[in-house]
């Protein structure tokens, strides 16, 4: 894929987040209890709305990805991307909500 793609997927990705409320997620974790100790609920929101976005294959791309475009990640509300282990932890132990 052309770089110039790439960056015209990474602007729509963040027109996608910038539609949800910065207050509607941590708002969200607070009632389902929901936590993770090394990054905020809107940075893991983030990062799996960035999974299904790119069709990433499994946390590592996340994890890539995110790192090779810190830049366009801080610029979305102010999200951190997670490191690797954090971000597998959250995954596993994050209770069921459906």
């Amino acid at each position: 894929m052309p770089v110039k793609s790439v960056k015209k997927h990474l602007v729509i990705f963040r027109q996608i987040c910038e539609l949800i409320s910065s207050h509607l997620v941590p708002k969200l974790a607070r009632k389902y209890g929901i936590t993770a100790r090394t990054f905020t609920p809107w940075s893991h929101t983030v990062s799996l709305l960035f999974a299904q976005f790119t069709h990433a294959l499994g946390l590592n791309d996340v994890y890539d990805a995110l790192r090779a475009n810190l830049s366009m990640v801080f610029s979305i509300h102010g999200a951190k991307p997670p490191s690797r282990n954090g971000l597998s932890h959250a995954n596993r132990t994050s209770p069921d909500v459906s």
